[in-house]
């Protein structure tokens, strides 16, 4: 009997360890899925490493995605496919509000903003000994001639971006030039066989691919600045002024003035407050330093860069999420 009982009292105490442990673990254990971008984009390294440091100093786990990159994240978001994901501010603005390519979704007001990362700045690369001189010289009616240009992979935030700033500066729709959108690869092979006039990009600096697509062919960066650069930075506010370093690719050995985006953490309304709490805190906080050594540019992320874009508390800005705007608060850098 002495022994029957000490075998049921055992039994009872494991299963109540057991029980509890479990539930604890499942309120602990909600597992955030990210998008990024593609892997060879410079989102999908530093999701990961923010990953990485999230699950180091607050025992939270988020599972990174490659993916499509901006566009593809708040879709995927919208259908509950994602819990977080990357994206251009001005595809975020316009996927929040319901407006441009996600006009016919309409708004989408669950989508909620958690910091900025690292400046994007818009490059524009065409051959050094080619005949583009200028961005005015993609349009037709200035040079006489329609030159082929890819801004990216179709429909991602690149293209999108590359679309309105040739609008917005220069009156140059895509059907004024030779529109080529296509991958990272692609492009860079396209461009190393001069089967195409000019590629853009919309990446952290220095790039490999750009390193790659200049190493047998010099090449020029093509200047945003002046007038133009000021009339696209008042209509697209999202845009900001950027110098580009000399020296960085073959051929542009001296700096060039142009613009650049950020890029924005976004979560959907429904993941839990202490959950995007620990996330932020944890990057922004003790793990800063080691999100920034995933490669040079993100020396440039931290909390100077994590609030531009979406000013706290603009009409026009996208929602904080409440586990945001708790750090935020706590560290004084909102009210």
């Amino acid at each position: 009997m002495k022994k029957l009982f000490l075998f049921l009292l055992i039994a009872v105490m494991l299963s109540t360890v057991a029980c509890g442990g479990s539930g604890e673990q499942r309120q602990r254990r909600f597992t955030a899925i990210m998008g990024s971008s593609s892997l060879g984009g410079s989102w999908y390294p530093f999701a990961s490493r923010m990953a990485g440091v999230a699950m180091k100093h607050a025992n939270i786990v988020v599972t990174v995605q490659s993916s499509g990159g901006g566009t593809e994240n708040v879709r995927l978001m919208r259908q509950g496919q994602y819990h977080m994901g990357l994206c251009e501010p001005n595809v975020a603005q316009y996927a929040y509000w319901g407006t441009g390519p996600f006009e016919r979704d309409g708004r989408y007001d669950q989508l909620t903003f958690l910091f900025n990362m690292y400046p994007l700045p818009l490059t524009a690369i065409v051959h050094r000994d080619g005949p583009i001189r200028e961005m005015a010289d993609f349009n037709p009616n200035v040079s006489g001639r329609r030159f082929s240009f890819s801004p990216g992979s179709p429909g991602s935030g690149d293209e999108f971006s590359w679309l309105e700033v040739f609008e917005s500066g220069w009156g140059v729709t895509r059907d004024m030039m030779v529109w080529r959108p296509l991958s990272h690869n692609e492009r860079v092979m396209a461009f190393k066989d001069r089967i195409l006039d000019s590629v853009g990009f919309e990446t952290a600096q220095p790039a490999g691919a750009i390193i790659e697509l200049s190493a047998q062919n010099p090449i020029r960066i093509l200047p945003i600045s002046g007038a133009v650069r000021d009339k696209i930075i008042s209509e697209l506010p999202w845009y900001d002024v950027y110098t580009l370093p000399g020296g960085m690719y073959n051929g542009q050995d001296t700096p060039v003035e142009t613009i650049f985006l950020g890029g924005f953490v976004l979560a959907n309304k429904d993941v839990p407050e202490d959950f995007v709490y620990a996330y932020v805190s944890s990057i922004l906080g003790p793990g800063l330093e080691e999100v920034q050594s995933v490669f040079p540019a993100a020396r440039e992320f931290g909390l100077d860069q994590a609030l531009r874009g979406n000013p706290y508390g603009n009409p026009i800005s996208i929602d904080y999420h409440p586990g945001a705007v708790k750090y935020f608060r706590e560290i004084g850098l909102i009210r």
